[in-house]
């Protein structure tokens, strides 16, 4: 039998039997870890659903474009074709008299009659939320000037609120979010030295005699890492049953401001890697507490 087999039997063996002889406290650290691990997922899970429902809701603005009366069907067409060759316009959409006076009617839930219909060609011009204020305006002045436009309607300040919108949550969910992960590391840390049961003698006793720092940490570490992977596990199974039980009242919710957000468990895939890097962290933190835990007393 090679030393690396007797090695690796040796730490096997000590595994379970800190579990066996330490019932107590690696179930508290399997409790600890799924509940943090838990929290992670369904966190994770809700905030990645909602940005991949929500970044696809366009928040450009648009310019709406009134043409004057008695503007032809084909000048239109002339103008929205130049319209969308400007900086910053992304789409340009024409809609005739009777359309706009179709939408109006039902919005409003009226019957709208005339002999006449009183509405222009009108041009609703989509723009870029990547362009500044001043290109922007310079825009709508350039629309303005043009043969056969009334008036130009837009808001100059929209792109900026928008930014600053962006900017604002990006940074609080950066923020939080690295509060949130922080904190669950520093649970995880507590969690995996609950997990590290080798006593302190024994540790001792096998750097006295020459084995390396790797030889004596490794129990610790695959019990560590054995609690981890149970927990992530677990975990998954809790964070699904959380997501399906919550997910319809949220999706009713944001679905009255008209985000249709569907809340689905994260893929097979990402569970998979999920479950392998609980247990490669659990090994990293295990053996980690287990050095911190002996190295000062020798």
């Amino acid at each position: 039998m090679s030393n690396a087999f007797a090695a690796l039997q040796w730490a096997t063996m000590k595994l379970f039997e800190g579990v066996s002889r330490h019932k107590g406290k690696v179930l508290i650290s399997l409790v600890i870890t799924t509940l943090a691990m838990s929290l992670l997922l369904v966190a994770f899970t809700l905030s990645l659903t909602a940005y991949n429902s929500v970044k696809g809701v366009s928040v450009a603005q648009e310019m709406t474009i009134f043409t004057n009366q008695g503007v032809s069907s084909e000048r239109a067409a002339n103008l929205k074709e130049t319209i969308e060759k400007q900086p910053g316009i992304t789409r340009v959409r024409l809609v005739s008299p009777d359309e706009a006076l179709g939408l109006i009617g039902d919005t409003d839930n009226t019957d709208l009659s005339f002999s006449t219909n009183p509405l222009p060609n009108i041009l609703l011009a989509t723009v870029s939320t990547d362009i500044p204020e001043k290109q922007v305006d310079e825009t709508a002045k350039f629309i303005e000037k043009q043969p056969g436009v009334d008036s130009v309607a837009y808001d100059s300040t929209w792109n900026s609120n928008i930014q600053a919108l962006k900017n604002a949550f990006a940074k609080f969910g950066l923020l939080t979010g690295d509060l949130l992960c922080g904190l669950i590391l520093m649970v995880l840390l507590g969690s995996a030295s609950l997990a590290a049961t080798t006593p302190l003698k024994e540790a001792l006793r096998l750097n006295s005699m020459g084995a390396p720092t790797s030889f004596i940490v490794r129990p610790d570490a695959w019990r560590a890492g054995f609690v981890f992977l149970l927990a992530s596990l677990a975990s998954i199974v809790i964070a699904d049953l959380a997501i399906s039980s919550i997910a319809p009242a949220l999706s009713t919710a944001l679905g009255l401001y008209h985000l249709p957000v569907t809340f689905q468990p994260l893929p097979l895939s990402w569970q998979v890697a999920f479950i392998v890097v609980s247990f490669l962290l659990g090994n990293i933190l295990g053996g980690l507490t287990s050095y911190l835990g002996y190295r000062g007393k020798i």
